[in-house]
């Protein structure tokens, strides 16, 4: 495993040899959103800053964790260009055949197993926790220090602090899926969408004021309710603007803004995926089924 690792257009790319690697980043505004062929494991060690995974941007800060499996486009990035609001970033990097011999030791049914060992049929495209107690931050630092000094053993020692790692990380779900909340909280998260659509709220942002993780916050909304949390927030925002479409000659831009979309390109395509017309002709077909209507 004396191999090296190299950033090409803003990826990260093993050397043939390499099954593990671990590397502390600082993340800037210029790396590009990107898929790996190798599993990632990315702790938040400084700052804070968002992370863009497939089309979701998460906020992060200190001790938010990420489990990113192969296929899984994302990007870290800083809240702010200005070098005092830095974002720093350890991440552990390996092939899933690192771990072939040891996989009897992980739990089957477990998220953290299939997003590994079965990234296309798992039904998470990624994990998400939070290190409230520094459980991660230790094993981390300790890989990230074993990496860098090189000492007889280091392969070895790094690989048994990422199955103690994952280990870690299943009894982290088996300790959420056992709470007793089998989503009594769901009448208030639905309450909190419907008050604060028009704001930029997000999974992690409504996970935390409801002292939930985020991966337990989905695992919960989605059994609850049918629908990831970007989908119901998306049918809450889309209902909205239809009302307000047939209710009101404001502009459409106007509408959009007011329902939480700036990007007006992104607001048009969704608008035509949920509805199957553009906003303009939602607006004229109930115009002229208003118009038949007091004819008769």
């Amino acid at each position: 495993m004396n191999g090296r690792i190299e950033h090409l257009s803003g990826d990260l790319f093993f050397d043939e040899n390499m099954d593990i690697f671990v590397n502390r980043e600082l993340e800037s505004f210029t790396t590009s959103q990107h898929t790996h062929d190798f599993v990632e494991i990315s702790f938040v060690g400084e700052g804070s800053g968002y992370h863009y995974v497939e089309d979701q941007v998460i906020p992060v800060k200190q001790g938010d964790l990420f489990v990113i499996p192969i296929g899984t486009s994302h990007v870290f990035r800083p809240s702010s260009p200005k070098q005092d609001r830095k974002l720093v970033i350890y991440n552990c990097i390996f092939r899933v055949g690192l771990l072939e011999e040891w996989k009897h030791l992980l739990q089957k049914d477990s998220y953290t197993y299939n997003i590994i060992y079965y990234p296309y049929q798992s039904s998470e495209r990624w994990l998400h926790f939070q290190d409230k107690h520094d459980t991660f931050s230790t094993m981390i630092q300790n890989m990230y220090w074993e990496y860098l000094k090189r000492n007889p053993g280091y392969e070895t020692l790094m690989t048994v602090l990422l199955i103690q790692m994952l280990v870690m990380l299943q009894r982290f779900e088996l300790k959420n899926e056992t709470e007793p909340a089998s989503f009594s909280k769901l009448e208030e998260v639905i309450h909190f969408i419907k008050n604060h659509y028009t704001q930029n709220i997000s999974v992690q942002s409504v996970a935390d004021y409801f002292f939930l993780s985020a991966s337990h916050f989905q695992r919960l909304f989605k059994k609850s309710t049918g629908q990831t949390f970007t989908q119901y927030l998306q049918n809450v925002r889309i209902q909205k603007c239809c009302e307000l479409l047939k209710s009101t000659d404001i502009p459409i831009y106007q509408i959009a803004n007011q329902v939480g979309y700036l990007d007006m390109k992104f607001f048009h395509a969704l608008f035509r995926k949920k509805t199957g017309v553009t906003p303009r002709q939602y607006r004229q077909n109930f115009q002229e089924f208003e118009d038949k209507a007091l004819t008769y």
